[in-house]
């Protein structure tokens, strides 16, 4: 749907009000979108969200071995780490247990010692599928498929903004990041990395559309407001967009924004103006390229005045 037919095209229903006569049934919300300026939105540096299930280390790691199914097993320091060629990438980070439109996601600079090219130098064996993920904080070991580990972006995160990585999100080269996939593949505080012949699923960061709202309701006047959204399918391509705006009862396809990396979140501004005063809940939900749909969408009320 290109944007002229997405405009001519809003939906003008009113949430719990009776049936519109047809004077109203003939007005049409205004409905258009498009990209936010610059492009994706950066987060902050201190802005990162946090989310731990274990308590922060008593120490830190102070290197990484990386042991099991390989032919040259190595233990690197920390020193080590930073003196691999570094791979940079800006990258979105969203924890699996995000709500559309929630604080647990972020989209900044990522750089980091590649995963596949110490993987690589180690020489994994053939019989090797997964790794098992040792952590210091006490979280049961992960166990994660190579499908994900040697992804190009995949890494031990050394930065994130530019900054050095802040302890609590993982601390310099000790945080692993996958592209693309849910932040429950992320481990946090790594010390050990053993190749395993166990198959274990990859884990895509699951299909999110929402508004990044600080308040789940805004004002509004018949001028129109103007709201910013995004929407983040993981390691794939967003498929399409929908947006209600008669609190779920019909949707419409939204014209899509550019999307150059699928391992980096689409961002935008969605222009409402209603056919009249009253109270509104706009929803918004994504499906991926391949399908995977959008659990629950996501929401903003707002009341016309």
């Amino acid at each position: 749907m290109d944007r002229r037919t997405f405009i001519a095209s809003g939906s003008a229903a009113l949430l719990g009000s009776a049936l519109p006569s047809a004077k109203l049934r003939a007005q049409v919300a205004s409905l258009s979108v498009k990209p936010t300026a610059g492009g994706p939105l950066i987060t902050p540096n201190g802005q990162f969200f946090l989310y731990s299930q274990m308590r922060y280390p008593a120490k830190l790691p102070a290197s990484i071995q990386i042991d099991g199914l390989v032919d040259t097993p190595a233990r690197y320091s920390i020193d080590d780490l930073a003196k691999v060629p570094p791979v940079k990438k800006t990258l979105t980070l969203e924890c699996f247990v995000n709500t559309a439109g929630g604080p647990l996601i972020f989209n900044t600079p990522f750089e980091g010692a590649s995963l596949a090219a110490l993987l690589q130098k180690a020489g994994v064996k053939a019989d090797a599928k997964s790794a098992r993920i040792t952590c210091d904080d006490g979280h049961p070991p992960f166990l994660l498929p190579l499908s994900e580990l040697n992804r190009a972006e995949t890494m031990l995160v050394g930065k994130l903004g530019g900054a050095p990585v802040p302890m609590e999100n993982g601390s310099p080269y000790t945080r692993l990041f996958i592209p693309g996939a849910g932040g429950n593949h992320h481990p946090k505080w790594v010390s050990r990395i053993t190749l395993v012949p166990n198959e274990s699923p990859e884990h895509p960061a699951p299909p999110m559309a929402g508004f990044l709202s600080k308040t789940p309701t805004v004002e509004a006047t018949m001028a129109g407001v103007t709201l910013t959204g995004y929407h983040f399918t993981g390691a794939e391509a967003v498929g399409k967009v929908e947006v209600s705006t008669d609190n779920g009862t019909t949707y419409q396809a939204m014209p899509l924004p550019p999307q150059p990396d699928p391992d980096v979140w689409v961002t935008w501004e969605l222009t409402f103006k209603p056919p009249e005063r009253g109270f509104y809940v706009l929803r918004v939900r994504a499906t991926s390229a391949s399908g995977r749909k959008q659990d629950f969408p996501g929401a903003v009320a707002m009341a016309v005045t």
